[in-house]
């Protein structure tokens, strides 16, 4: 029998601090690669010199420089320029553990049923903020085969379905993978999970980096037209009270009052059920009460408003809905196809 072959793909920017501990990773993996194709959007820290040295002294190993590409770009050009069977991708700043290729792609090999896989994904913080903002940043993937997605952070899938799909859709800065992955699923691909494939990643430093993470999500959610609009606006009308209520308090004391039952609601409501959920895993009460709360009612805000944000832009704004529309039906054509 004829062996499949693999790719290990990553797009990199700027990554001079983690891109030897990330390529030190694909080189050391338990299941050796038959190629690693590196893009990089146009690194100005020295990023390139460590490709350099690294492909010169690797054969499997290559590196595209695709000067302002985005994520999607960049993995569409690496996945077009691989003459491998299955496609492993992950990305700049993550870290995968040695045994992550061999578990990642060992149910493509197993079940030719199967063509895509999702890992896992593992948080690696530097302090208790980070802790916490990772054990909220990431979701667990479903037991459930048809509710699961695989993401580009951690993933494995047939070369033929990215064809089949017509790519990573390239208009997207955020929510890429996920259109991706749906549109794989539409065209009938089935999701296994590696439970064994573990991806290390650092979540966001501070509360103004998460935000913009936040927002960017629901950007993305909404560019795809899958914004929930309702809870959006419901979500938004609570912060708009208690922020209005609370600016109003300082020429009536009265307003703190409705501030801060409108606080105690959302406490009961949005945070209190996600502590009680961290709980349950083991996470101290000292963290949970100092920094949850806090990320909790970021993600709320600056999510929804991006969410609201994204879905403007997808109905009013070219050619998001145009590209959505062309992608959905399999007439969209990467631009980067032949790169």
């Amino acid at each position: 029998m004829q062996t499949e072959t693999i790719a290990i793909i990553s797009t990199v920017l700027n990554e001079r601090n983690s891109i030897k501990n990330l390529l030190d990773a694909f080189l050391s993996q338990t299941r050796k690669a038959d190629e690693i194709i590196i893009v990089d959007g146009g690194s100005t820290d020295g990023t390139l010199d460590l490709l350099q040295d690294y492909a010169r002294n690797n054969p499997s190993l290559q590196y595209i420089v695709a000067k302002g590409v985005n994520i999607a770009q960049g993995r569409n050009i690496a996945i077009a320029r691989a003459n491998a069977d299955i496609i492993a991708a992950t990305d700049g700043g993550c870290h995968p553990e040695p045994t992550w290729l061999e578990e990642l792609v060992k149910p493509l090999l197993d079940n030719p049923d199967f063509a895509a896989v999702s890992g896992v994904r593992k948080i690696e913080s530097a302090n208790r903020f980070e802790l916490f903002a990772g054990a909220l940043s990431t979701s667990g993937n479903s037991a459930n085969e048809h509710d699961r997605v695989f993401h580009g952070r951690n993933s494995a899938f047939r070369k033929s379905i990215w064809t089949a799909a017509g790519g990573y859709p390239e208009w997207l800065y955020t929510a890429e993978d996920t259109l991706f992955a749906q549109k794989a699923k539409a065209l009938g691909c089935r999701v296994a999970l590696a439970s064994n494939a573990i991806v290390s990643w650092r979540p966001r430093p501070n509360l103004k980096k998460l935000a913009k993470q936040y927002f960017l999500y629901g950007r993305g959610t909404g560019r795809i037209a899958q914004a929930d609009l309702t809870a959006a606006f419901y979500h938004l009308r609570n912060h708009a009270i208690w922020i209005g209520t609370f600016l109003l308090g300082f020429y009536s004391y009265w307003f703190w009052l409705v501030s801060l039952a409108t606080l105690i609601f959302m406490y009961l409501t949005l945070v209190r059920p996600v502590l009680n959920k961290l709980k349950k895993q083991g996470y101290d009460r000292l963290g949970l009460y100092a920094y949850v709360p806090i990320i909790v009612m970021t993600r709320s805000l600056y999510n929804n408003i991006g969410q609201l944000y994204g879905y403007w832009e997808y109905n009013k704004v070219e050619p998001f809905k145009k590209n959505h529309d062309l992608y959905c039906s399999g007439h969209w054509k990467m631009a980067h196809f032949n790169s």
